[in-house]
């Protein structure tokens, strides 16, 4: 591989991460990293009106350059309108924190995919902190490839997260709103965010409604099911189109249906949810090939079916069936980076997923594996990635997968020390990710 030198230079701030400070993720307040980070300030149009700017009890209030946005609350007929001004997209890339950027959007883009989600924002962040936005959202993220485009967030205030939606939509970069409903990790309970605010149908409203009336793009959101319980996941969704939301994610599991013991998704479930709804559903869960895109898309008659995982491991994976090379894509994504550059340690992510498995891939070659998972340099990434190609004599390498790959495994325990380490540092492990944040 040749690149120009711009391409070897991973210019992208990387996402703000809190220091740990003796403390359990979660605990303690913003004071517990000392002096007040530099970047703190407000947008223009955003005030503080209780509170102090960063702490807990901050709360805020924004001045719009119109009225806000005067719409009726079940003003749910636009969103089959709105659907089909995008080009009524089939084909999902799902939000994904530190690895659905701007890059690998546009790879997916490249082999079928017609909608992409940004990672997701931490709203209060993204409202005080002007480092945390422009690292999050550049100047690149929107761009003319990169659309249609929606913007995720997590958040438990509704002014807040209008506010930071506000911020978005000022760019007209993005062409929807989405709130996070579905996270089902232990950083979005200690965060009170994501699928932990499921229980609280009238927050949930609000969220959406503060949106809705606020903000000229539609708001959107993605939940998860209550396994087992028809009519409460029914009432759950209509509330949510009843606020506003002109667009509904359904991952079809519930938020304890997680990780390697997960079961199936419930595509019946996800069905009866479209049935009724007058709003546009996309279907989240059981994709692997393509084949099952159209399996999902007869099943439960959604609009769309989004992919996250499986996307990671198969970029092409809405490419009509086709097989595409992962060396080839590998090669591809690291020619973007020159145009569209991101922190190393997305693109080492990428590039474990990507070719772990594939014969000739990292698990075939574990002195490669643990360089890979060593090296802070991307000049050295693109060695590594072309010594895996020369060890396959120019034969190509497909990513794999079936329906049984879905199915429950048990991974073995950890051993004493590693399951300690665990339990301290959450379930994402690493120390205090932004998102374990309360808000």
């Amino acid at each position: 591989l040749r690149f120009p030198s711009s391409a070897l230079r991973i210019g992208s701030p990387m996402p703000y991460r809190r220091k740990r400070h003796g403390k359990k993720a979660g605990e303690g307040s913003e004071e517990q990293g000392g002096e007040e980070r530099k970047g703190k300030q407000l947008p223009e149009g955003v005030v503080l009106v209780a509170g102090q700017l960063g702490r807990r009890d901050a709360k805020y209030d924004f001045i719009q350059d119109v009225t806000a946005v005067q719409r009726p609350l079940n003003n749910n007929s636009g969103g089959w309108h709105f659907w089909r001004s995008i080009g009524a997209p089939q084909h999902v890339c799902a939000p994904m924190v530190e690895q659905s950027e701007l890059a690998f959007r546009i790879l997916c883009r490249r082999y079928g995919t017609t909608l992409c989600y940004t990672p997701m924002f931490h709203s209060r962040l993204f409202l005080e902190d002007s480092d945390y936005r422009d690292g999050q959202f550049g100047p690149l993220d929107g761009c003319p490839e990169d659309r249609p485009l929606f913007a995720q967030f997590c958040a438990n205030d509704p002014p807040v997260f209008a506010a930071a939606a506000n911020i978005v939509e000022k760019t007209a970069r993005v062409d929807a709103i989405d709130l996070n409903l579905g996270c089902p990790q232990g950083i979005a309970k200690r965060g009170n965010y994501g699928s932990f605010l499921m229980d609280d149908i009238p927050l949930v409203f609000k969220l959406v409604n503060a949106v809705h009336t606020t903000c000229s793009v539609p708001i959107t959101v993605k939940i998860r099911v209550f396994p087992g319980d028809e009519e409460r996941t029914l009432a759950y969704a209509k509330a949510i189109q009843d606020a506003g939301a002109q667009v509904l994610t359904v991952h079809g599991r519930g938020r304890d249906n997680k990780g390697p013991g997960a079961e199936l998704a419930d595509w019946d479930m996800i069905k009866k949810v479209r049935e009724h709804l007058s709003i546009p559903v996309i279907s989240n869960g059981n994709i692997v090939t393509f084949g099952d895109v159209e399996a999902c898309l007869e099943a439960t008659g959604a609009a769309a079916v989004m992919s996250a995982e499986w996307l990671r491991r198969n970029p092409a994976l809405f490419w009509g069936g086709k097989k595409v090379c992962a060396f080839q894509m590998a090669q591809e994504y690291l020619e973007l980076l020159s145009q569209y550059p991101c922190p190393l340690s997305f693109v080492k992510s990428h590039l474990f997923k990507l070719l772990a498995t594939v014969d000739g891939g990292f698990n075939d070659h574990g002195e490669l594996r643990e360089r890979m998972g060593k090296t802070q340099s991307l000049p050295e990434v693109v060695e590594i990635v072309e010594e895996l190609q020369r060890k396959r004599n120019g034969q190509p390498s497909y990513p794999t997968g079936t329906r049984e790959d879905l199915l429950p495994q048990k991974p073995p325990p950890a051993p004493p020390r590693e399951r300690k380490k665990e339990e301290e540092e959450g379930e994402e492990g690493g120390g205090v990710d932004i998102f374990s944040l309360e808000f």
